[in-house]
């Protein structure tokens, strides 16, 4: 059964609010293709899953543009949160204060960054839905 935590709603909103702040006035983000499932292990064998719902900056009341590289950014995105949550226990994502949780946080968004300058775009993702399980599951046995 996977729990729900106040703190950990914080630090997975933290995790995509640079992601959906619009940079320039006049911009917003808006839905650029379908949710992605995220499950990924926790150093200590709990699972984290999130739903990541990709985004793209557009002039307000704009919508997204055809051909952007959605499938790729969500594969690296998806990639990036697996590595790096298979490095932190589950008990940082019940703290969003967390040393963990800032570096997971920091690791997002240089990769994010870092893709959008490669493409050329200003995609990004923000959290449908998640949870984090409350026992050590078997298919993240190491």
């Amino acid at each position: 059964m996977m729990e729900k935590h106040l703190c950990a709603v914080a630090l997975l909103l933290g995790l995509a609010a640079h992601a959906l702040a619009a940079d320039d006035a006049g911009r917003a983000y808006v839905r650029a293709g379908s949710d992605t499932l995220i499950r990924a292990c926790t150093q200590n064998g709990h699972t984290l899953s999130i739903l990541a719902r990709p985004g793209v900056a557009v002039p307000a009341g704009g919508s997204a543009p055809a051909g952007l590289p959605v499938e790729p950014f969500m594969q690296g995105l998806t990639s990036l949160v697996r590595q790096q949550v298979g490095l932190l226990p589950h008990g940082d994502f019940l703290r969003p204060d967390s040393d963990g949780t800032r570096r997971l946080s920091d690791a997002v968004e240089q990769w994010m960054d870092r893709f959008n300058r490669e493409h050329g775009v200003q995609l990004a993702w923000s959290i449908a839905d998640f949870g984090v399980s409350d026992s050590p599951q078997a298919d993240c046995a190491r």
